[in-house]
């Protein structure tokens, strides 16, 4: 990082793979103490360390949200894993469009920017992360708040929008002599599963928020879930197993809500704020973790410290799973959602959720410690090594290559053939 050129013109798809990872970083601990600062407020009945602010306290759950979807999930999951590991896998010299790559990362930064400061303008956007009207409209917020956020989001989706265009035509038509799409790996084919309906959704997404900029309520409240859902058809060890578990009991809870009697009564109520979690915080975020647990190897040449890893997730699951769990109960009593006061019946499982979120911070502090100790004192990778067995279960090419990858990752392209052990 000593070049600050190098990385601001890089086209090179593992450094603008690093700069995802960075970015969704900063953006998912912001989100995070954004989040702490919302429990903190919930911990007891009454009025805490908002003053009664309660236009401050809808500010802190919109920027929660559209940090942790649009600028942590979505950048690290799709931008950072995407690009680090798309083209080694496919055994491709870099992106289709590198340039295109460039500025689809550097779009980010002026949006999250653009973000920020509409929490400065007046009173802040406190509309919530669908921005539905009439909240969100003129009569609400009659300054240009909800439009600093809009051109936000308008920013992030023409980023999504590049880098689905650049992933798509890279897998399609950048794949090495005998790679099929058949031989590709799962994660490979997971990317396009993605690109293809963020292709179709963002801009309606864009248009429906361009809707509520000129001031109309129309379709939009019709069209906003739809956008969403290609947020969750991503990705990946004990981390994937838990995984799939806690994205079940997301996907359960959410059956629940399928049924229009219960949903009359459940919706807009903390169900529905735990559900959702669990797909997203819980599924989403610990399968990110799943896949850096995994390919930290190759990214730093250097392999983890085991012990500091369960630590952090025995923590993490901990935390989160205390969080959240209790926020069930309190949709089930009727507890409604986005309220910064709440009566004294609520109060033990809201004290209880609040004490949840303080040990997931001590959990995500870990990770960072996992992350500071691999990529400086990590014992380095050799042939003798290589985690995961490879040299005896490895299918796929990231692991034939050194770790970390020399900055032009094939000097030649890689011939693959089928073989018994699959790739050869």
């Amino acid at each position: 990082m000593t070049n600050p050129v190098r990385w601001l013109f890089s086209t090179n798809h593992k450094d603008i793979g690093t700069l995802y990872f960075i970015f969704g970083a900063i953006a998912g601990v912001m989100g995070t103490c954004f989040s702490v600062l919302i429990r903190m407020e919930l911990a007891r009945p009454g009025d805490q360390i908002l003053g009664g602010n309660h236009q401050l306290y809808n500010v802190l759950i919109t920027a929660h949200a559209f940090l942790m979807i649009f600028f942590m999930v979505m950048p690290a999951m799709i931008g950072g894993s995407g690009n680090w590991s798309v083209p080694i896998l496919i055994g491709a010299p870099d992106m289709a469009f590198p340039r295109l790559n460039n500025i689809s990362f550097w779009l980010l930064p002026p949006s999250l920017l653009l973000l920020l400061s509409s929490a400065l303008v007046e009173v802040g956007s406190g509309t919530g992360w669908t921005v539905y009207p009439p909240l969100s409209g003129i009569t609400s917020h009659s300054g240009g708040a909800v439009d600093s956020a809009i051109s936000s989001l308008h920013l992030s989706g023409v980023s999504s929008i590049l880098g689905s265009i650049n992933f798509i035509t890279t897998i399609s038509n950048m794949r090495g002599p005998g790679m099929t799409m058949h031989r590709s790996p799962l994660f490979v084919w997971s990317v396009p599963v993605t690109a293809f309906p963020l292709l179709l959704s963002l801009p309606v997404l864009a248009g429906a928020i361009t809707i509520i900029s000129f001031g109309s309520s129309v379709i939009q409240r019709c069209i906003f879930p739809f956008c969403l859902d290609p947020v969750f058809l991503d990705f990946l060890f004990g981390l994937i197993i838990w995984f799939i578990f806690l994205f079940t009991i997301g996907g359960l809870t959410g059956i629940v809500l399928a049924n229009s009697g219960l949903d009359i009564a459940l919706h807009d109520t903390y169900y529905v704020v735990a559900h959702f979690h669990y797909v997203l915080s819980m599924g989403a975020v610990f399968a990110l973790f799943a896949g850096f647990h995994y390919w930290v190897g190759k990214i730093f040449g250097r392999t983890y410290p085991e012990t500091l890893g369960q630590i952090h997730f025995w923590i993490t699951f901990f935390g989160v799973n205390l969080t959240l769990f209790p926020m069930h109960f309190l949709g089930l009593s009727g507890m409604p959602r986005r309220i910064p006061d709440y009566p004294d019946a609520y109060a033990g499982w809201n004290a209880l959720s609040s004490f949840g979120s303080y040990i997931s911070v001590v959990g995500i502090r870990r990770f960072f410690v996992v992350v500071t100790i691999t990529s400086s004192s990590g014992n380095n990778i050799t042939r003798a090594n290589i985690p995961w067995a490879v040299e005896q279960n490895s299918t796929t090419l990231e692991w034939l290559v050194q770790s970390p990858p020399a900055f032009h990752t094939f000097g030649e392209l890689p011939a693959i053939k089928e073989t018994k052990s699959y790739v050869k």
